[in-house]
């Protein structure tokens, strides 16, 4: 007898369905604006807000990029101190030792 009754409510909402008659068809707008046909080769045609929204993003994201190089700097740079250059041996950088009866600032091309 369940089952008579389920077949008679699939039945019921399909009269329903019948009756309302035809519906109104729905033109969806692709992007809120005409769509716009493809070129070959050739750059694409920017609407007024595309090219708006473009701008703003982009905006946003160099004020993005420069507030945290300015405020928080060690996230570029990192977090340690940098080295002092001046305090390292010669031996350190991988400079050669001079020989006998040289000294600093001397140039062997000058023969």
């Amino acid at each position: 007898m369940s089952s008579l009754g389920r077949t008679v409510g699939v039945l019921r909402a399909g009269v329903q369905l019948l009756r309302r008659g035809p519906q109104k068809m729905v033109v969806r707008k692709a992007g809120g604006g005409p769509h716009i046909e493809a070129q070959y080769r050739q750059f694409p045609q920017l609407t007024k807000n595309q090219h708006f929204q473009a701008e703003l993003l982009s905006g946003a994201m160099w004020f993005w990029i420069l507030w945290h190089f300015w405020h928080d700097p060690d996230a570029v740079f990192g977090h340690f101190p940098w080295p002092d250059a001046s305090k390292w041996t010669d031996e350190e950088l991988g400079i050669p030792p001079l020989g006998e009866g040289e000294e600093e600032g001397e140039d062997d091309d000058d023969e």
